[in-house]
C-alpha cells in the first residue's frame, strides 16, 4: 500500500459502504459520506500525476460512496494514520460483512474533487469492484460503531482476531468457492484452540460461545457448524462437496461474522478452558 503524507489532512475514498452522517472512529479518523457524481471521466483522470493511477481512478471513482477524513499534526503522522486506516477498512468489511474498496487517496473531500485536485492510487489491486449493492449502515449499526469500534480496534492487537478479520474481509477476493471456504475456516479455526477432535470441539465451542444461555440455539448451531465443517473438509481435500458450495461459503462467512461480533461485545477472545462443558 502506498500513501502520500502531505499537509495535515487527507482523504481515503471508499466503495462498498454507505453512511448518512459523519462517524468518528478515533481522534484522527472520521468516516464520512462521499459523492463523486459530479465528476466526468476527463476531470477524474486529470487529477492523476502518475499514469499508473489513471486506471484505478477510472475504475473506482464511479463506485465511491464514503471516505475517511484523516487528520494529523505532521505529514509523517498523517501518512502513518492513513496507512493504518486500511485495518479500519478491513474491520468494517468484516464486521458488517461487506466488501469495501480503499484504492484511492485524495487531497480534498470527494465532493470537492476538481481538475486542481490530486488523486493517487493507494494500491493497484482491483478488489472492491462488485455488482453487489454497497452496504448502507442502519441507525443501529452506526450506534454500534460509536459504542464498540474502539474495542474492535484494540482486539486487532491479538493475532488470532487480526487473522480472522482479514479472512472475512478478503475471502471474496478469491474466485473459487473452495478457496473461499479454506480462507474462512482458517479464520474460524484460528479463533479457537482445538487441536484434537476438531470437528466436534470447534462446533461445540462455537455453539457455547455464541449462545451460552440458550440451550436450544446451542443445539442448532452445533449441528449447523458440524455440517459446515464437513463442507470445509471436502473442499480443502479436493473431494466433492455435498450440496451447494456457495451456500456453504455464505453460511461459513455468517458464522465467522457472529464470532467476531461476539468477541467485540465481550472485549475478549474465546477462552477454550471456559468453553469446555
Amino acid at each position: 500500500m502506498q500513501i502520500i503524507g502531505k499537509g495535515h489532512v487527507t482523504y481515503i475514498l471508499l466503495s462498498g459502504i454507505i453512511v448518512s452522517d459523519n462517524i468518528r472512529l478515533s481522534d484522527n479518523i472520521e468516516l464520512q459520506p462521499a459523492d463523486t457524481s459530479h465528476l466526468d471521466f476527463s476531470t477524474a483522470i486529470s487529477t492523476c500525476s502518475q499514469p499508473d493511477d489513471i486506471a484505478v481512478v477510472a475504475a473506482f471513482i464511479p463506485h465511491i460512496t464514503s471516505q475517511f477524513r484523516i487528520v494529523a499534526s505532521t505529514p509523517k503522522k498523517l501518512s502513518i494514520y492513513a496507512w493504518n486506516s486500511s485495518w479500519d477498512t478491513l474491520l468494517l468489511s468484516a464486521l458488517f460483512h461487506t466488501e469495501i474498496g480503499f484504492n484511492l487517496q485524495s487531497d480534498v473531500p470527494a465532493e470537492e474533487i476538481s481538475t486542481e485536485s490530486n488523486l493517487c492510487a493507494t494500491n493497484f489491486h482491483m478488489y472492491g469492484i462488485t455488482n453487489t449493492k454497497s452496504h448502507k449502515l442502519t441507525t443501529d449499526e452506526t450506534k454500534w460503531i460509536v459504542a464498540h469500534f474502539k474495542d474492535a480496534r484494540q482486539l486487532l492487537e491479538n493475532e488470532r482476531f487480526q487473522t480472522a478479520i482479514h479472512c472475512l474481509a478478503s475471502y471474496r477476493w478469491h474466485p473459487m468457492p473452495r478457496i473461499k471456504l479454506a480462507v474462512l475456516w482458517a479464520g474460524i479455526e484460528g479463533m479457537f484452540g482445538a487441536s484434537s477432535e476438531i470437528r466436534f470441539r470447534i462446533s461445540l465451542y462455537i455453539a457455547i460461545f455464541l449462545h451460552q444461555d440458550d440451550s436450544e440455539k446451542r443445539k442448532l448451531v452445533f449441528e449447523a457448524v458440524k455440517k459446515l465443517y464437513n463442507s470445509r473438509s471436502f473442499a480443502v481435500h479436493g473431494s466433492k462437496v455435498k450440496g451447494d458450495i456457495n451456500i456453504a461459503v455464505e453460511e461459513s462467512a455468517n458464522i465467522l461474522q457472529k464470532i467476531l461480533l461476539q468477541c467485540v461485545a465481550n472485549k475478549s477472545m474465546p477462552n477454550e478452558n471456559e468453553l469446555v462443558p
